[in-house]
């Protein structure tokens, strides 16, 4: 397990409407953050014919063989860290344009605070650990971010943020898979700050996916903005 520190503003994941086997988490729809999204839904059989829209798409596995490398990815579930119980969801995949396109969210209970952002990169490689298995894929580590808005219940919503994530996927039921969250400040510019904000550790509930690619999204080698270093 690897080793986060939370920075100086405590941050967000909301309660999702829903949840992968293993996340217990109950649906306060008072507490529902930014819903204009919907996270992506899959089918497995021949008949399955792909639809994609800006952000929501049916995909089907059975294009392009595991061995081909890349991925996307989708994930819910939560953490518990100092505070209590984070929660996180979303997808992020590459399109047949080269744009990479998805949406993530994490919510902090304990400050009762949220970012939702754009996934803007996406990475994935092989490291020696345990990896996907349903559906099979030959890299079981990602890397992905982009901007982002911090809500926070003085301020609202705020633009202006960044965020990025390292996160595991060890196999089914995703017990051991892990996530590791990171918010910055972004000036008007596009320039990326310090961290503010970082958590993460294995799964307290839910499932995070690495999917093999296939027609519809395709293998992207990925690459990773200059402040993200590789973790082993």
């Amino acid at each position: 397990m690897r080793s986060f520190r939370r920075g100086s503003l405590g941050l967000l994941v909301l309660p999702w409407l829903i949840c992968l086997a293993g996340c217990d988490d109950s649906v306060d729809e008072g507490l529902l953050g930014d819903l204009s999204f919907k996270i992506t839904q899959e089918c497995f059989d021949s008949s399955c014919q792909g639809q994609c829209e800006d952000t929501y798409c049916d995909v089907c596995h059975d294009d392009q063989p595991p061995e081909y490398g890349g991925c996307f990815i989708t994930g819910i579930g939560f953490l518990v860290d100092s505070d209590g119980k984070d929660n996180f969801g979303g997808n992020g995949m590459p399109m047949k344009t080269g744009r990479i396109r998805g949406e993530w969210e994490h919510q902090d209970h304990g400050t009762s605070s949220k970012l939702h952002g754009q996934v803007a990169y996406l990475m994935c490689r092989h490291v020696d650990e345990p990896g996907p298995d349903v559906p099979k894929a030959s890299v079981n580590q990602a890397y992905y971010g982009g901007p982002g808005r911090f809500y926070t219940p003085e301020a609202g919503w705020v633009e202006g943020y960044w965020f990025d994530v390292m996160a595991e996927d060890h196999g089914e039921p995703g017990k051991t898979d892990e996530y590791y969250f990171t918010m910055r400040k972004m000036d008007a510019s596009g320039a990326v700050g310090p961290v503010l904000y970082q958590t993460g550790g294995v799964l307290g509930g839910g499932n995070f996916q690495i999917h093999p690619p296939n027609d519809g999204h395709p293998y992207t080698g990925g690459a990773l903005p200059a402040w993200v270093p590789l973790q082993q």
